[in-house]
C-alpha cells in the first residue's frame, strides 16, 4: 500500500513538472509555500529550495494587489480567476493570468497556478506585423505609378522657374518649398517601396552603437529647435549582429523621430542606451522619452500601417519599424509609465 501512494505521488509530481504553467502549493494559515513545481522555478528564476518555506507575501512582497487576491480566495474560501496582473519577477514585470483555489481534499491547502500572458502578447504583435505588411503592399504599387509621374513634372517645372531672375523674395521661396515637398514625397514613395519589397535584404556584421549614434545625430539636426537633451548610455561589451545598416538606421531614426515629436516642451529628454544580457535576444537597445505617451485605444495597433494619433502623420513609421525588425529576427515593445514612453528593440547577436 505505501509503494502504491509513493508511486502515485512520483507520477503527480512528474505530471505537475512537466506543465509549462508556474503551480504554487501554500499553506493558508501560514500563507508558506510548501510546493512549486519547475515551471515556478523558470518563471521567478529561483530553485525550488529558495521557494518553498517562504511565505507568499515575503515572496511576492512588490505584489500587492497579487497577495489581496490570495488572501481574498483563503478568507472567502473561493476561487478566484483573474486575468492580466502584472507581477514582478526578477529582471521583467510580467502580465499573468491567475487561478487561485482549494484544494478539495484538504482545507487548508490553497493552489496558485500562473499563465504568462507576455509569449501571448508576443505572437499577437507578430500576427498584426505580418498584418500591417500586407496592407501597406496592397497600396503601395498603385500610390507609386500613379503618385510619381505627376511628381516629376511638378518638381521639373519648380527648377524651371526658380532659374528664372525675376523670381525674389517670397515668390521663390514658395518655389524651393514645392521643391522640397516634391523630394520629400519621392523619399516616402522610395521608402514604402523599399518597405515592401520581399527580396532578401543584404546582410553584414554592423555594430548597433555606431548605427544609433548616427541616427541621433541626423534625428538632432531635424529638431534643433526643440532643445531636447539627449542622455546616451552605450554598452562598450555591446556585440555586432548580422544586419543591415540602412535599414536599421532608418529603424533606429524613425523611433527617435516619434520620441522627438511626442516631446511639446521645452528641455525634453530622450535616453538611448544599449544593453548586452545573457538571454535568447541578447542585445537590447532602448530608447525612452518624456513627452505625451501613446494613447491606450492606440495601444493594441500601434504597429499596424496608418493608426497615428499625429494630425499630419501618416502611420507609417512604426510599421516599417515593424517590418525591419522582423526582418532581422528580433522582437520591440513598448510601455507608457507616467507620460513616459520606452521601447525595447531585441537582436541575436552575430554567430562566428
Amino acid at each position: 500500500m505505501d509503494t502504491l501512494v509513493k508511486n502515485s505521488e512520483l507520477n503527480s509530481e512528474v505530471i505537475l513538472n512537466s506543465l509549462q504553467s508556474p503551480i504554487i502549493v501554500i499553506n493558508s494559515i501560514k500563507k508558506m509555500i510548501i510546493y512549486c513545481n519547475h515551471a515556478t522555478e523558470i518563471f521567478l528564476e529561483m530553485s525550488g529550495r529558495n521557494i518553498i518555506g517562504k511565505k507568499i507575501n515575503n515572496l511576492f512582497k512588490d505584489d500587492s494587489y497579487f497577495i489581496s487576491l490570495v488572501e481574498k480566495s483563503i478568507k472567502s474560501n473561493r476561487s478566484i480567476n483573474e486575468f492580466n496582473v502584472l507581477i514582478n519577477t526578477p529582471k521583467k514585470r510580467t502580465s499573468v493570468s491567475i487561478s487561485i483555489s482549494k484544494i478539495e481534499s484538504n482545507n487548508s491547502l490553497f493552489t496558485i497556478i500562473l499563465n504568462d500572458l507576455s509569449k501571448s502578447f508576443e505572437l499577437s504583435k507578430q500576427y498584426n506585423f505580418e498584418k500591417s505588411a500586407q496592407s501597406v503592399s496592397s497600396l503601395v504599387s498603385m500610390l507609386s505609378h500613379e503618385i510619381k509621374n505627376p511628381l516629376s513634372g511638378i518638381k521639373g517645372a519648380s527648377q524651371i522657374i526658380q532659374k528664372r531672375t525675376n523670381i525674389k523674395g517670397k515668390d521663390l521661396n514658395l518655389i524651393k518649398l514645392i521643391n522640397n515637398e516634391a523630394e520629400r514625397i519621392k523619399k516616402l514613395l522610395n521608402s514604402l517601396e523599399n518597405f515592401t519589397d520581399d527580396r532578401p535584404i543584404k546582410k553584414r556584421s554592423v555594430n548597433l552603437n555606431q548605427i544609433l549614434r548616427s541616427s541621433k545625430d541626423s534625428v538632432d539636426a531635424m529638431f534643433n529647435k526643440k532643445k531636447i537633451n539627449y542622455l546616451e548610455n552605450y554598452d562598450p561589451s555591446l556585440p555586432n549582429i548580422y544586419g543591415n545598416s540602412n535599414q536599421l538606421e532608418q529603424l533606429f531614426i524613425n523611433l527617435l523621430k516619434n520620441a522627438a515629436e511626442a516631446i511639446s516642451k521645452d528641455n525634453g529628454i530622450i535616453k538611448i542606451s544599449t544593453r548586452y544580457e545573457h538571454t535568447n535576444l541578447p542585445i537590447k537597445v532602448i530608447i525612452e522619452d518624456n513627452g505625451i505617451g501613446i494613447p491606450n485605444d492606440l495601444k493594441e495597433n500601434i504597429f499596424d500601417a496608418f493608426v497615428t494619433n499625429k494630425t499630419n502623420g501618416k502611420g507609417l513609421g512604426l510599421s516599417i519599424c515593424a517590418k525591419i525588425i522582423h526582418a532581422h529576427s528580433g522582437t520591440i515593445k513598448f510601455d507608457t509609465i507616467n507620460n513616459k514612453t520606452l521601447f525595447t528593440v531585441m537582436f541575436e547577436k552575430l554567430k562566428k
